[in-house]
């Protein structure tokens, strides 16, 4: 079962938007670094609902044999 523990991760994408865009920081790259930051959010958004949907599947195959 999945347990949702979330968390604001905002100031801890710092160092991956650096690495993964080669930015010299974050300060002048500001609306890059939001939509980095939604495209992530998003990103694990979509993972959680694709592991829940799997996990219903799986229930429902459960409860047809009861």
């Amino acid at each position: 079962m999945a347990i949702f523990g979330l968390s604001n991760r905002f100031n801890e994408f710092r160092n991956d938007f650096l690495k993964d865009t080669g930015a010299k920081n974050v300060e002048d790259n500001m609306e890059l670094y939001a939509l980095y930051v939604t495209a992530r959010f998003a990103d694990h958004n979509n993972r959680i609902l694709n592991n829940l949907a799997n996990e219903i599947q799986e229930l429902h195959k459960v409860l047809k044999k009861v």
